[in-house]
């Protein structure tokens, strides 16, 4: 297991968690409490997740000149990027596996002729096209929310 994997995703799955049930803002104690995990560990995670770019929240640096560490709390407005992390929200790699797998239910229940170029034009997204059906499909959800 990694870091992600071990502290970081659990903790920002429950930011996302606590967030969609109106406990926001909230600070380190809180997630950890939700956790059932010591606050530190937790404030560590959110030192890490803090730092990421595009920002997986906003939040307030408490630090002060007596602290330990770097101490972030007031964390609120999970954005996409932690949406996408967590897997709440599909990212563009998802969408064309969705895509993918979507033209070859469609062969498997259309006519000879129309099956054979749905699982042509499958197989080509699937083995040459992927970046192209990424591309589509990221421009596509920059546009929905707005980027």
């Amino acid at each position: 297991m990694t870091t992600w994997e071990d502290r970081d995703l659990p903790v920002l799955t429950a930011v996302l968690e606590m967030a969609e049930k109106g406990r926001a803002p909230m600070d380190g104690y809180e997630i950890a409490e939700y956790l059932g995990w010591d606050e530190l560990t937790v404030q560590r995670s959110l030192v890490a997740l803090a730092g990421e770019r595009p920002p997986f929240f906003e939040f307030t640096d408490t630090t002060d000149f007596d602290s330990d560490g770097q101490e972030i709390s007031g964390i609120h407005s999970p954005t996409g990027h932690a949406r996408r992390a967590v897997g709440a929200w599909p990212t563009p790699e998802s969408l064309a596996e969705r895509l993918v797998a979507a033209l070859e239910k469609a062969a498997a229940d259309a006519e000879p002729e129309q099956a054979g170029h749905l699982r042509k034009t499958a197989l080509w997204l699937r083995e040459n096209g992927q970046a192209v059906a990424l591309g589509v499909v990221g421009n596509a959800l920059s546009k929905g929310i707005g980027l």
